[in-house]
C-alpha cells in the first residue's frame, strides 16, 4: 500500500542569471537530498509567489525547512548594514519573512538551519549581531565548513535528538542571533561560547533552528538524526 511521504516546504534563493532564459530560484541540493534520505518529500516555495499563492503550499505541506544563504538586509529588523553585510533581494526576504509569520500561525512543524535560523528569530521580533568580528574566525574558513563543539541544553528537542552536552558541529557564517535580541517566544538550547547555535520556540509544535548546517555535516548519523525527528513531528501533522 502506498505510504504519504511527508511533504516538506523549503525556501529558495534567488539567482540573477544573464540572457533571456530567465533568473534561478534555487537553492543546494544538500537541502532536498535531506528529507528524501529522512524519508520525505520536497517541494520547492519560489520566493517570488504573492502571499495568497504561499498560503496554497502552505495547505499542500506538513513541514518547512528555511534554509541556509546569505544575510538578512538588516532594515528588515531595525539597523543600519555593517560594511560586511551580503544581503539577499529585498523581496526574498520579504518572502521568507512572510513564510516564517504564517508557518508559525498555522502550528506547522519547522526547521531553520543558519540563515534560516536567523529569519525564524527576526520575522518574530529579534535581532542579529552583523558580523562576529573576532569570533568570525572559529565559525567560518574560506573552503569548507569549520567544526567546533556545540553545548545543548537538557529539556529541549536538541537534547532528545542528540543528548544534552556538547557535540561536534559544522559552520559558515559571520553573523549570529543577538542574545540581547533574541526573540520573546525563544529560548536558546545550543551554545558554543558567546555564540548561539541552536533556538527552539514555545509550544508543543516542533520549532527549532540551528546555526550550524546539519544537511552537508560529515557525520551521517547526526544528519540522519535531526532530519529524521524533525519528518518524524511532521508525519504526525
Amino acid at each position: 500500500m502506498f505510504r504519504q511521504l511527508p511533504r516538506i516546504g523549503l525556501t529558495t534563493l534567488f539567482h540573477e542569471r544573464p540572457g533571456n532564459a530567465g533568473n534561478w530560484f534555487v537553492r543546494p541540493d544538500k537541502y532536498d537530498e535531506a528529507i528524501v534520505d529522512a524519508g520525505g518529500l520536497p517541494i520547492s516555495i519560489p520566493a517570488f509567489v504573492p502571499d495568497e499563492i504561499l498560503d496554497r503550499y502552505l495547505d499542500l505541506i506538513d513541514g518547512m525547512l528555511f534554509i541556509g544563504g546569505p544575510d538578512i538586509p538588516p532594515a528588515f529588523y531595525g539597523q543600519k548594514p555593517h560594511p560586511s553585510v551580503r544581503p539577499l533581494p529585498d523581496f526574498v526576504a520579504r518572502n521568507h519573512f512572510t513564510l516564517v509569520r504564517k508557518v508559525f500561525a498555522r502550528n506547522i512543524p519547522l526547521l531553520g538551519v543558519c540563515l534560516g535560523m536567523q529569519e525564524l528569530n527576526t520575522a518574530n521580533g529579534g535581532s542579529l549581531i552583523q558580523d562576529l568580528g573576532k569570533l568570525t574566525a572559529m565559525h567560518r574558513c574560506e573552503v569548507g565548513d569549520q567544526y567546533h563543539g556545540a553545548v545543548i541544553e537538557p529539556d529541549s528537542h536538541l537534547a532528545e535528538i542528540f543528548g544534552a552536552g556538547e557535540i561536534r558541529v559544522n559552520s559558515k557564517h559571520h553573523q549570529a542571533l543577538d542574545p540581547a535580541g533574541l526573540a520573546s517566544n525563544a529560548r536558546v538550547t545550543a551554545r558554543c561560547g558567546e555564540v548561539i547555535e541552536g533556538i527552539e520556540f514555545e509550544g508543543d509544535v516542533f520549532r527549532v533552528g540551528v546555526q550550524w548546517h546539519p544537511e552537508r555535516i560529515d557525520d551521517d548519523v547526526h544528519r540522519r538524526k535531526l532530519f529524521g525527528a524533525f519528518l518524524a513531528e511532521c508525519a504526525k501533522k
